[in-house]
Order: structure tokens, then C-alpha cells, then sequence
């Protein structure tokens, strides 16, 4: 039969002879006394009892039933010579469980070498203690890692952490577990704080935590310029066709996911790294906010996107919230959160709080040219230097945007929410020297930071800060430690796709005449210079109904004065008879559309429909009398009309009544029934409608784009939801109503001039009623290279669903010559505009993805600098704290030592990664660049290096293109 043994001595189970298991030591038998004196120096370890027929659980300390192991602190388990005559029981909290440990202080001459007495022998022995009073429950190092890497990585919150070692120690929860859930709360936020702070290298500094600088705890973008780091000698003296390499790029934006609810009851604790991290300093960025407590959103006074102030009203509600959100700065290449870069939001979207947080982020940017993008940029830009200037006298900040040259610009995706105009005038496309930046990195942020909401939302608010910045902090060196592949790819997308624009524009410039290609180069070089010069990007735009009007009023003006004008009853002109018409028009869509849009017709509601049409019928008494003047004739056609009209049906209401323009007689005969020259008058304001409703839809389509995207973003819960619905659907009714306009006006210009004139005006279909952007031909390439690097896609990102550009997007309106200027105005709106404006823009997609390369190896080479520098950092840190205990000392020095190592590695690991690439495009560059990139790594001969680097920048840029 068999007998179960002990596997280290041997004796056999039975009796008195009890025998055990461990699941950390192994699955075999140990007899009491070699669990005992196994686990002697392992009293975190689970361990299981025969009872003769099935597994118990048992303990190896901690009280009655136990194994009776008393562990000895200050000596790692092994014995002391002089220990502590108290036996003390502690709570520990492990990877292995929550477990109850009997142990003994060191009171030995040991013990003299824990500065802070029995704390220190707590530390020493890698437990955390919960407080700094005796103690009674600790945490293990190996824990509160675990804990930091699943919450960063995968938002696991101490809940539910805690809850998870509970059943581990007991799946049944049958034994009384002590509850550490708001213990374990304090020690992993400590020791989240302090591990930030120690590779941050604050633990070397002379002075300690107090003597450091505010966003000194933040991991800083490798590959993004930082003067005196990752910048070579003489930067600012470069080639001005190369600065925009030392151009430091960032983006902007307001996160409405980040919210905090105000409790009553809560303590009022900071944040353990105020101003030190990611977001702002708290006193001085409270007491700011506190001057503008009135203020509107940025986007309330929108020229662009004047929608967005009454969703905004609706969607951000602020009731029983501390911060509605969070506004953010990070750089806009690769997505990483600045130091002192974001800060929390009262109340939507104020100027007080993204300047702040703006100057902020800008804190110790020792550098000439910025890009900043955001995605209401149009109008946060507007006197931007004058409220910065208030912030630098009143709050204190050390920041100056003036000694910055500045470039504003409009997220890609974001910009199909704003006017066709402010789309190209703030266009990145379009903007020298940031490649093909996309300005979307912070919505890659924001979507891997909003599934952290659902648990800082309940925190406190001091917690909740603490909570996001180690996200933040994880989410930066994730970035880092990934550029080595990042970098790689992009530049295999960008040197493939900036051969492939080279050629697109070469084989569209080789057919033009130098002279043209010079004044169309000329034209953008004015625009670049001041955007309030034609848009070069943009067809040129035909005249307004307004300033058709106004021409025709001037012209009638100069008749009168010369005694030419037509002898008539009344004082009116044609021109102000054929406005009369069309108003009329317009207000018979204004009472179709009241009473479509209604499904049930209150008594109120038919009384403001009737009112509609007795202001209707009062202004077209006027117009008829008029009419006997202007168009004789037409009593006739109207007594023919009328005597042909059913004589039991009931007369035509006001939205029916027919006005008798030139445009509805036909055309055998119009030129009896009209005076001379109203048609041409008529026909003018038609094509100047046309235009005009043009203009509309695409604002009113850009405006309903932007509704519902803020909608998906922004609103939550049925009545937000219905709100937005609502207001959607109003701006729906708008859309409907000037389709309905262009669509009136195009049939009138036809019925005037004919189709062979309306070449420009085409056939509006439902189906054109969108805002699908133009699809350039780099489109996928941009999609690509956003991607990369990058684990979350951006929550407005566009899929790759193919789709149709309507036409209303590629006019830029009707003729606006006289009728003998006619045909030679078609040939250029309709011939060269087009190709003048296709020119420019492969020229601006040649020039993007030529400085996307030359971007891409300069960030190439910062990232190895900034690297060296920062090995550089660490050896200067040795030996900064000598003066200390010698085994601290000891212990930073080997620290510093090993983050020299890290750094190192790491850089070397990117360098081979890169010479060893299958890619042939990037051992093309690591041919051209390998010099410099080997200098960088051993620190030595920088200067040869820089001399070899500037020496092939002409060549380099000559074969980009």
C-alpha cells in the first residue's frame, strides 16, 4: 500500500507525523519540521495540509493554529543575536494572498544601521508599511508592482485588486480576512509617487523632494526637440530652409471623459506631485481660474462652428462635478503628454484654462518656432498674446509667446467641422514645416485615458491627479521605449510615399510655362506670408447675391444720373421689383418648411402659420401694384391663368400663389410681357443665389458635422441625447431650405439663359448633401503613419470606407462677369482655376513628405541624443549624495549606474535595429546617417559628427525631392 513521505528527510506520514505542501516552494511533501525551517526566510509563502484525505488550508504564522514560525525582521528571517523580546502579528498583503505574520524586531548593533529605526526595517525587508506610527499592516514591493503594472496597463483599480488577493487567500470567504482595502489605497499611491520620483532621479538630488523643479517628474519625448539635450551645437544658426527641424510641434484639446464628482465628505487631500508631473501647479492654477469665473467656452463666439455653443450648453453639464473634464498639451507627433500639460476644467472649454495650461507646458521651451494644433484654433488664436501677457503678469509664469514664432493649424479630421475657408487657412496640409503631422495625437491619448474615468470620476481629488499621472507617466515611456519600431516604419511609409508625390507633381509641373509656375508660386508665397491674401488652395469664389445688388443698385444710380434710367409711376427701380419676387420666394419656403416641419398642428401653432401669410399676402399687394409697372404684360397671362383654373377650387393659399417672374413666363413670351432688361436682372440674382445657397450648405453641412460628432462624443443619457437630436434636426431644416433655394434658383437661371449658361450650377442631388472630405491621393499613406506607435485609434479617426466628394465641394460659385465676359470667366473658372489649385496642392503634398523624411531622420538622431544625454545626467548623479548614510549612498550610486546601463542598451537597441531593417528604405538613410548615429552613441567626437551631418544636409535634401 502506499505511504506518503516527506521528500527532504524521508519519514513517512502517519502518527504524529504531519505533512504539508507549498504552492511557491513546490508541488512535493515537507513533514513539519522541514516546512519549518524551509520557510523560515519565506513567511509570505502558501502552504497546504494532508489531513488523511484531502488538502486543508493551514498557516505559517500569525496565531493560533499556525506552524508558530516567528519571522526575524533586520535580518531577512535568519536568527538575531539580541532581537526584540515582543512578538508582534502584522497584516502583509502579497501577490500570494493576504496574510497574518508573527515577527520580531532587530535590537541588535545591526539595527543601528536603519536610520529610521523599525520603519527601516520594515523598508529593508521590502515590506511598505501602511503608516509611519506602529504599524500593523505592511505591503510587500512585489505586490504593490503588480498592482502599479495592471493598473497602468490595464486600469485595474485597488477594489478590485484587493478583492482578488481575498479570494485568493480564501475562495470561500468562510475565515475572517482583514479588510486592507483603504490601506492598500494609500501605500500603492506612496509608492506609485515615490518610484516616479526615484527615476525621475529627485532621490539624488542634494537638497531632496523639496529642492525640485516643477515637471521635473515627467518623462520627457525622446525624439522632440529639447535645447541642451537632444539638439545639436548651433542649431539656431542653421539654414533657414532647416528650421523647421529644431520646430517643436504640439496639440491641443479638452477631454469631457476625465470628470470628478464633488463630494460633501471628503477629505480634502493633495496630490502628492503638484506641479511636479503632468498636471499644473494647484495653488497658482486655482488661484487664476478664480478671475474668470464668468467666461464662455472658446468655441461660444465661433465664426466657423457657431453651432457648437448651444450643444455645448446641453452636453457639458457641470451639476455635482469638481471638473467637468480635462484639457491637455502634448506634443503632436508622438502623442506625449508635456510636463505640467494638462489641467483640470470647471466648466467647458474656457481661455483661461487652455492659455494656463498652454504657458504651462511651455515652462523652460528654450526654442524659436512652435506649431500649435487644435481643434477650435481659428478662434482660441484670437488675441491669444494679449491674455497671455495677462497670465505672465498675473499669475507668475515664466513663459513669453512672444519670443516664439508661432504657427496656428487645425487637427486633419477635426477640420471637416469648420467652414471650407478656415479648413484651408489653418490647414496642416498646408502649414511649412510640419510634414505630415496629423495633429490627432491627443485623441490617441485621450482614448487610452478615458477607460480610467470610470474610477477617477468617484475619487478624491488630490487620488484622481495622482491616478492620471501615472497612467500618463506609463503611457509616455511606452512611447519612448517604442520609438526605435515606430520611427522605422514611418519613415518606410514616408520615403515610399514622398517618391511616389515627387513624381505625382513632377508629371503636373512639366506641362506648365515657367512664367505661369512662377506666378502661381508667387501667389502661394504671398498667401504663406499674409492669409488674407486669396487662399491659393481654394477656387476662387463667384459674387454674392448681396454684392450683385449692389452692383445693379450702382449701375441703376449712374442711369439716373445721366438721365438714362426707364420713366415709371413709382420710385422703385427693377432691381429692387425683382428682390421683391424673390423675397416673396423665400417667404413661401419659410411657410412650407413651418408647416412640414411639423407633425401635429397646434392652435398656437396655426395662428403663427397664419400670421406668416398675412404678412405674406400684405407684401404682395405691394409687389403687384409694382408689377403693373414692370411687367405690363402679365395682366393678361394672369387673366388666361385664371380663367383656366378649376372655378370650384378653393383659391391657391400664400406658399402656393404663383409671383409671375420673368423666370416662370415662357420664354415665346417673355419679351412682351417684360420690360427690357429684367430678365438679365433676374438671371444675375438667380446665378448670386446660387452662390449664396453654395455657401450656405456647406456651412450649415459643416455645422451638422460637427453637431453630431460632439453628439457621439459628448452627450450621455436620453435627455442630452433628445436635446442634441433636436437641435441636429433644426440645423437638418436649414440644409432642406437652402437646397430647396439653389435648386428654385438654378431652374429660373435655365429657364432665363439656358443650360449651355449654368455649366457651373449642377443638378443638386439628396446624395450630394454631405461633407465627405476631398480623398487626396496621400490619404492612406497619412492613415498609416498616424497609426503607428500608437495602440488606440483616435475616437474621430474616418474609416477606410471609400467615399464620393459631392460636387458642392469642388465649386467656388457661378460666373460673375458681364454676359460679353461670359465665356472667357467659364474658361477660367472651369479650365485653369482647377489645375492651378491641383498644382498647388501636389506641391503642397510634395513639400510635406519631403520634410516628413527629413523629420523623421532628425527625430532619428535626437532620440540617440537624448539618449546619450540622459546616460550623461544619470553619471553625473553618482556621486551627488556622498555626504549621505554609506549604505544609501551605495544604493544610489548603484542605481544611477544602472539606469547609465538601461539608456545605453536601449540606444543600442534601436541603433542595430535600424542597420539591421529588411527595409531598403531605411538602409538607404542608415547609409547616409550611420556616422552620425555611431558618434551619438559613443558620446565622443560629437563635433565630427555634427560636421559630417550638416556637410550632407544639401545633398540629403536634394535626393528627398
Amino acid at each position: 500500500m502506499f505511504a506518503p513521505a516527506c521528500t527532504c528527510c524521508g519519514v513517512a506520514y502517519g502518527g504524529d507525523v504531519r505533512l504539508f505542501r507549498c504552492s511557491q516552494c513546490g508541488e512535493f511533501l515537507q513533514c513539519l519540521d522541514c516546512v519549518r525551517s524551509g520557510h523560515q526566510l519565506n513567511p509570505l509563502h502558501s502552504i497546504k495540509e494532508w489531513n488523511g484525505s484531502h488538502w486543508t488550508e493551514a498557516q505559517l504564522s500569525g496565531g493560533e493554529g499556525s506552524l508558530g514560525i516567528v519571522y526575524q525582521l533586520g535580518h531577512h528571517g535568519h536568527a538575531c543575536d539580541f532581537p526584540d523580546a515582543r512578538e508582534r502579528t502584522m497584516v502583509v498583503m502579497d501577490i500570494t494572498g493576504v496574510h497574518k505574520v508573527t515577527y520580531r524586531f532587530c535590537a541588535c548593533e545591526k539595527a543601528r544601521r536603519f536610520v529610521n529605526g523599525t520603519l527601516g526595517q520594515l523598508m529593508g525587508n521590502a515590506w511598505y508599511p501602511a503608516t509611519t506610527v506602529d504599524p500593523e499592516t505592511c505591503a510587500s514591493f512585489e505586490s504593490l508592482e503588480l498592482f502599479r503594472l495592471l493598473n497602468v496597463v490595464g486600469n485595474l483599480n485597488v477594489h478590485d485588486f484587493v478583492r482578488s488577493l481575498e479570494r485568493r487567500t480564501d475562495p470561500l470567504l468562510v475565515t475572517k480576512i482583514p479588510d486592507r482595502y483603504k490601506a492598500f489605497g494609500r501605500m500603492s499611491r506612496q509608492y506609485a509617487y515615490l518610484l516616479r520620483a526615484l527615476r525621475a532621479g529627485l532621490a539624488h538630488l542634494p537638497g531632496g523632494l523639496k529642492t525640485a523643479t516643477p515637471g521635473s517628474m515627467a518623462v520627457l519625448c525622446w525624439p522632440c526637440p529639447q535645447d541642451e539635450k537632444n539638439l545639436p551645437e548651433g542649431w539656431r544658426e542653421a539654414d533657414p530652409r532647416y528650421r523647421f527641424l529644431y520646430m517643436l510641434l504640439l496639440a491641443m484639446d479638452a477631454n469631457f471623459r476625465l470628470k470628478n464628482r464633488l463630494r460633501a465628505n471628503e477629505n480634502q487631500e493633495p496630490s502628492l506631485c503638484s506641479g511636479l508631473g503632468y498636471f499644473v501647479e494647484e495653488k497658482g492654477y486655482k488661484k487664476h481660474i478664480k478671475n474668470y469665473v464668468a467666461e464662455k467656452d472658446v468655441g461660444t463666439a465661433s465664426s466657423c462652428i457657431a453651432f457648437a455653443a448651444l450643444l455645448q450648453k446641453e452636453t457639458r453639464l457641470t451639476t455635482g462635478l469638481r471638473c467637468s473634464g480635462v484639457g491637455g498639451c502634448v506634443c503632436a507627433r508622438h502623442g506625449v503628454v508635456r510636463p505640467q500639460g494638462l489641467g483640470d476644467l470647471q466648466k467647458g472649454e474656457r481661455y483661461a484654462n487652455m492659455d494656463y495650461i498652454l504657458m504651462s507646458a511651455l515652462v523652460g521651451v528654450a526654442l524659436v518656432a512652435l506649431t500649435i494644433s487644435y481643434d477650435i484654433a481659428c478662434q482660441w488664436k484670437v488675441n491669444l498674446p494679449t491674455r497671455a501677457a495677462k497670465i505672465v503678469k498675473d499669475a507668475k509664469l515664466p513663459t513669453r509667446l512672444d519670443e516664439y514664432e508661432i504657427q496656428f493649424a487645425l487637427p486633419v479630421w477635426h477640420a471637416a467641422a469648420h467652414e471650407t475657408t478656415c479648413q484651408t487657412q489653418n490647414s496642416l496640409s498646408y502649414t511649412a514645416g510640419v510634414g505630415r503631422t496629423d495633429g490627432e495625437g491627443i485623441e490617441r491619448t485621450w482614448a487610452i485615458l478615458n477607460p480610467l474615468g470610470f474610477s477617477t470620476k468617484e475619487m478624491g481629488y488630490g487620488a484622481r491627479h495622482d491616478a492620471i499621472e501615472n497612467k500618463v507617466d506609463h503611457l509616455n515611456f511606452e512611447k519612448n521605449i517604442g520609438q526605435g519600431d515606430t520611427l522605422a516604419r514611418k519613415l518606410i511609409v514616408a520615403i515610399a510615399e514622398r517618391d511616389k508625390q515627387v513624381a505625382a507633381f513632377t508629371e503636373v509641373d512639366c506641362t506648365l510655362s515657367s512664367k505661369l509656375r512662377n506666378k502661381w508660386q508667387e501667389r502661394i508665397d504671398e498667401w504663406l506670408a499674409d492669409k488674407s491674401q486669396p487662399n491659393p488652395y481654394c477656387l476662387e469664389a463667384g459674387p454674392t447675391e448681396a454684392a450683385v445688388l449692389l452692383e445693379l443698385k450702382t449701375a441703376e444710380a449712374a442711369e439716373a444720373a445721366e438721365g438714362r434710367e426707364q420713366v415709371s409711376d413709382t420710385k422703385s427701380t427693377p432691381t429692387a421689383f425683382v428682390k421683391a419676387g424673390l423675397q416673396l420666394e423665400e417667404a413661401q419656403r419659410r411657410i412650407k418648411a413651418e408647416i412640414k416641419g411639423v407633425t401635429l398642428v397646434t392652435a398656437d401653432r396655426a395662428s403663427q402659420i397664419q400670421e406668416m401669410r398675412i404678412a405674406f399676402h400684405r407684401k404682395m399687394r405691394t409687389y403687384k401694384r409694382l408689377q403693373e409697372v414692370y411687367m405690363p404684360g402679365v395682366r393678361a397671362l394672369k387673366l388666361a391663368a385664371e380663367e383656366a383654373r378649376d372655378p370650384d377650387a378653393p383659391p391657391p393659399k400664400a406658399e402656393e400663389m404663383k409671383l409671375w417672374l420673368p423666370s416662370e413666363i415662357l420664354e415665346a413670351l417673355r419679351s412682351r410681357a417684360c420690360r427690357k432688361g429684367l430678365s438679365d436682372i433676374e438671371a444675375r440674382l438667380r446665378a448670386a443665389q446660387c452662390v449664396d445657397a453654395l455657401n450656405v450648405l456647406r456651412s450649415r453641412l459643416h455645422a451638422q458635422t460637427h453637431l453630431i460628432s460632439w453628439r457621439n462624443s459628448n452627450s450621455t443619457g436620453q435627455r442630452a441625447a433628445t436635446r442634441s437630436a433636436t437641435l441636429i434636426g433644426r440645423v437638418g431644416d436649414r440644409i432642406k431650405r437652402a437646397a430647396g433655394k439653389y435648386r428654385r434658383a438654378r431652374e429660373a437661371l435655365i429657364a432665363l439663359k439656358g443650360a449651355a449658361h449654368t455649366l457651373e450650377f449642377k443638378v443638386l442631388a439628396d446624395a450630394d448633401l454631405n461633407t465627405n472630405v476631398e480623398e487626396e491621393s496621400d490619404a492612406e499613406a497619412r492613415r498609416k503613419l498616424a497609426r503607428l506607435g500608437s495602440s488606440k485609434r483616435a475616437r474621430n479617426e474616418p474609416t477606410n470606407k471609400k467615399t464620393t466628394l459631392s460636387w458642392i465641394w469642388t465649386v467656388g460659385g457661378g460666373p460673375g462677369e458681364a454676359e460679353a465676359q461670359l465665356h472667357e470667366c467659364k474658361c477660367r473658372l472651369i479650365v485653369r482655376e482647377p489645375v492651378r489649385v491641383e498644382w498647388s496642392k501636389a506641391k503642397a503634398r510634395r513639400d510635406r513628405w519631403v520634410e516628413e523624411v527629413q523629420l523623421l531622420r532628425e527625430e532619428m538622431k535626437r532620440v540617440l541624443r537624448m539618449l546619450r544625454w540622459t546616460q550623461g545626467e544619470w553619471e553625473k548623479r553618482e556621486g551627488q549624495r556622498d555626504s549621505v548614510d554609506p549604505e544609501l549612498a551605495a544604493g544610489l550610486k548603484a542605481y544611477a549606474r544602472r539606469q547609465v546601463y538601461i539608456h545605453k542598451r536601449v540606444a543600442e537597441a534601436f541603433h542595430t535595429g535600424w542597420n539591421c531593417s529588411l527595409a531598403s528604405a531605411v538602409r538607404q538613410v542608415m547609409e547616409r546617417d550611420g556616422l552620425v548615429h555611431q558618434e551619438l552613441l559613443r558620446g565622443a567626437g560629437v563635433d565630427k559628427a555634427l560636421a559630417v551631418e550638416f556637410t550632407a544636409m544639401e545633398t540629403n535634401v536634394a535626393n528627398d525631392g
